[in-house]
């Protein structure tokens, strides 16, 4: 485990900066569902940008959930409004691996910074997906691990090469107790800036003894060989709330000097929602308090809305979340910042 590195940088965000972020990032246009099946609920979306077209990873599980897994898929789109033309990338399997039963991908190294390109990074001329794997039926069975793919094609199964062994798991010497049960959506992206000392920094979260997730972050140099920063979870939902049960799903974007976390919260009894926490520094995170980025507000969207993954082209905001609802659907929607 590394210690968080010392440094100068302010431990909390204005309410002037942290309102303006979110006059950037709300979008209270829904334009509703955008990715859905009638066999399979489709989840967790990571957008990105590559040669001319825009793509879309995202999650599959059967209904039956019993009997089944996640695995990944990506579609594509012209105007990231209609999306079409699915295929499968990573695949559950017969064999006796850590992850042949669940194979939950989510896009490495995007473009982080605020009206980028979009266009995924690579490591010595590849692409990397991190991966949440298990090697047991049903929806998302302990334990979980982190798993790592490379490929020349984003777009082609057969390209794609797994590490053999989990990147992170809740077994490891170093491992937190916020996380020695599962770990959940990973989301790796560039220090840009050098903040922690290394080049990759993964935000992910995790399961304790209690049921209870927040988000930790990992460091590395070569996105293979990871260390764990700090000792204790950057955003923990239980910090005066006591009710909270999960906050998941990161995905960091960078505004100038300024890092912004989206993720999702969900307290007992209550409905998940999309909002985010600002940083200057990585560990110390400032929460939004106002109106969340996505929630709850029609009939096909009653149970939750949340997972969201934010992207800005053109003057435009687009949020694809997850919406779930009481008929048994669970598909990816989509909200924007202006009528299209």
């Amino acid at each position: 485990m590394i210690q968080f590195k010392e440094n100068n940088f302010p431990h909390s965000v204005s309410e002037t900066v942290m309102r303006e972020v979110y006059e950037d990032l709300k979008t209270p246009i829904k334009l509703g569902k955008v990715c859905k099946s009638e066999e399979v609920y489709t989840d967790s979306p990571s957008v990105y940008f590559l040669d001319g077209k825009w793509y879309m990873m995202y999650l599959t599980i059967s209904k039956e959930c019993a009997a089944s897994g996640y695995s990944t898929w990506i579609a594509e789109s012209e105007d990231l409004i209609h999306w079409g033309c699915p295929r499968r990338v990573l695949s559950r399997s017969g064999e006796n691996r850590w992850d042949s039963k669940q194979i939950a991908g989510y896009l490495g190294l995007p473009d982080i910074n605020w009206n980028g390109s979009n266009v995924p990074d690579k490591i010595n001329g590849e692409y990397i997906v991190s991966y949440l794997g298990g090697n047991a039926d049903g929806y998302e069975p302990d334990p979980l691990y982190m798993g790592l793919a490379f490929t020349k094609q984003l777009n082609n199964p057969s390209d794609y090469r797994r590490l053999p062994k989990p990147i992170l798991s809740p077994y490891d010497a170093d491992c937190r107790e916020g996380e020695k049960r599962a770990l959940f959506r990973s989301f790796i992206f560039k220090d840009n800036d050098g903040i922690t000392g290394f080049k990759y920094v993964m935000a992910y979260n995790a399961k304790d003894s209690e049921y209870k997730e927040r988000i930790f972050l990992a460091v590395s140099d070569d996105a293979v060989n990871w260390q764990r920063y700090g000792d204790s979870a950057v955003l923990d939902g239980t910090l005066g709330n006591s009710n909270n049960k999960i906050v998941a799903d990161a995905q960091v974007i960078q505004k100038g000097n300024l890092y912004i976390m989206i993720y999702f919260a969900l307290d007992y009894g209550e409905k998940a929602y999309s909002t985010f926490a600002c940083s200057y520094d990585l560990v110390h995170w400032t929460k939004w308090h106002g109106e969340p980025l996505i929630k709850s507000e029609y009939p096909w969207e009653n149970r939750h809305a949340h997972k969201s993954w934010i992207v800005r082209h053109n003057g435009v905001t687009y949020n694809y979340y997850c919406a779930v609802n009481s008929n048994n659907e669970r598909f990816i929607a989509l909200a924007v910042s202006q009528k299209q």
